[in-house]
């Protein structure tokens, strides 16, 4: 039972990193004229997406990690009613958000890279740690954000740092995996 849910856990992981290498790069090859459509397809995709966890809240047990759920569902929602309804400056606002991901999946990925990683004795254990390091340079250079103030420049900037994000999270997973199958 324990491994079921484990192997569901990896498979969700990894079909997840794979949804947000192809809205990586559909943000790199949209063109101009269609940002704002995107924006608001990401908007009320974000809509849709908390309707549905709001409705598993409901219809579930309510465990802790349930309700930390529904908190992640309403943080959802609500970014997803901004995007919707403050679509002209929304880009930045994406692009800040971005960056704060980034620099808080960098810092959580460098923790559990030397709590666990280096503990278990894998091999290059630290190109996790270099990984990660990247990744948050990523995420202040988005936030900083210098060299573009143009929202399709920023668009592009954000698609390369999704694929490169994700990149780093299927690395992630396969060293951090505990289960080594033969």
């Amino acid at each position: 039972m324990l491994f079921q849910e484990l192997g569901k856990l990896k498979r969700s992981s990894i079909m997840t990193s794979i949804i947000l290498v192809a809205v990586g790069i559909l943000m790199i090859i949209c063109p101009k004229q269609y940002v704002n459509a995107l924006v608001s397809t990401l908007g009320y995709g974000m809509l849709i997406f908390a309707a549905v966890m709001l409705l598993d809240f409901i219809s579930g047990r309510k465990t802790l990690m349930s309700y930390v759920s529904f908190t992640g569902a309403l943080i959802l929602g609500l970014l997803g009613i901004a995007i919707v309804a403050f679509e002209t400056d929304v880009v930045k606002v994406i692009g800040l958000i971005f960056g704060l991901v980034l620099v808080g999946d960098g810092i959580v990925g460098i923790v559990n890279a030397w709590m666990y990683a280096r503990r278990a004795g894998r091999k290059g254990w630290w190109v996790l740690i270099v990984l990660n390091v990247l990744m948050i340079l990523c995420g202040l250079i988005v936030l900083i954000n210098p060299w573009w103030n143009e929202p399709t420049m920023l668009f592009d900037v954000i698609g390369g740092m999704l694929l490169f994000s994700s990149i780093v999270s299927i690395v992630r997973l396969f060293y951090l995996w505990p289960i080594r199958e033969a």
